[in-house]
């Protein structure tokens, strides 16, 4: 098997999601530390990883592309936490506007 483009190519973006998913982590755990927001950024890690899946020269291998956005914290169980943040404070709202009897 030669070394070609293609696993040069796969392997910097396998090796960029790592590094993205790794500073997910990181990120996600001082957030839920010291309290704070998220950022659109966070969906890098899964962006990555499905490049670096759909790049991969194994045939067959880009069917399991969207398995990295849900293993990287940041992207599909980010995405999950900032839209129930968003129902609940759309809950919280109306409730609190509403008149009490």
């Amino acid at each position: 098997m030669t070394f070609s483009a293609h696993w040069i190519q796969f392997i910097l973006l396998g090796l960029m999601w790592l590094l993205i998913t790794g500073n997910n982590i990181a990120h996600l755990i001082n957030e839920r530390r010291h309290g704070g927001g998220t950022s659109l950024t966070l969906f890098l890690g899964g962006f990555f990883g499905a490049a670096a899946l759909i790049a991969c020269p194994i045939e067959g291998a880009w069917i399991g592309f969207w398995i990295t956005a849900l293993v990287d914290p940041g992207s599909i169980p980010a995405i999950v936490r900032i839209l129930g943040a968003r129902l609940n404070e759309k809950k919280f709202r109306k409730n609190s506007t509403t008149p009490h009897n």
